[in-house]
């Protein structure tokens, strides 16, 4: 689709990769202009050479920063 995260965000949360790298994959694009694709497998403990915990948090820092998930919910994104 067209959403900010390139998925449906019903029924998810950050610990769910879709979710979260797909936030930062976006954010990184915003930043740097370019396009952003990056993958991962169960059990990948990095992404991007950054800590999965660290993608996490830059993704949460981004939600909050909007109102949290309720806030996508009003937009029709979830």
């Amino acid at each position: 689709g067209d959403s900010i995260t390139g998925g449906g965000l019903h029924g998810k949360d950050l610990s769910k990769a879709d979710v979260s790298v797909n936030i930062y994959c976006f954010l990184k694009a915003q930043e740097t202009g370019l396009p952003i694709e990056l993958s991962c497998a169960i059990g990948d403990e990095f992404i991007d050479n950054k800590p999965y915990g660290e993608i996490v948090e830059i993704a949460r820092k981004f939600i909050n920063g909007r109102g949290g998930f309720e806030k996508f919910a009003e937009w029709g994104l979830l």
